[in-house]
């Protein structure tokens, strides 16, 4: 840990790391109504109202929500199969119903149902969801990268 710890400092003096903030508590309201923010987004991207890439630039960011995470990669996919769904009407018909069932249920700020988290966690052990840039990221970002 020393040497972890030493290797941060240099890390520090090299990179600027906001300061130090407290780790920050979610309350269930607080996760419900993140629930409810990526319900609009969702429901703002098959509406054509948003763009997915704005949808994502607008996600929230760290909320420990398995629902949150897999809606983040639902709306990844959303936009690498943009192929598929010019080509495909049975596809994009499927693919645009299931995100509107997920929207629909995420906007009573309820979880979605486990068998879909499972179904994506299996694929996804890791959130693609960046999060905010302070030591505490640096330093599991370093851990993993030093396969600690």
């Amino acid at each position: 840990m020393k040497l972890l710890s030493d290797i941060v400092k240099k890390l520090n003096s090299f990179l600027y790391v906001k300061p130090k903030m407290p780790v920050a508590q979610f309350s269930l309201s607080d996760i419900i109504q993140a629930r409810k923010d990526v319900s609009l987004l969702m429901f703002g991207v098959l509406s054509g109202e948003i763009t997915v890439l704005g949808a994502l630039k607008k996600f929230p960011k760290n909320i420990p929500d398995d629902s949150i995470d897999v809606c983040f990669h639902i709306l990844v996919h959303y936009e690498a199969d943009e192929d598929f769904r010019k080509n495909d009407n049975l596809y994009r018909e499927e693919q645009d119903d299931f995100m509107l069932q997920m929207a629909q249920i995420l906007q009573n700020g309820e979880a979605l149902p486990i068998n879909i988290i499972n179904e994506y966690n299996v694929f996804y052990k890791e959130s693609l969801i960046y999060p905010d840039i302070n030591q505490k990221t640096i330093i599991e970002r370093l851990k993993k990268f030093i396969n600690i």
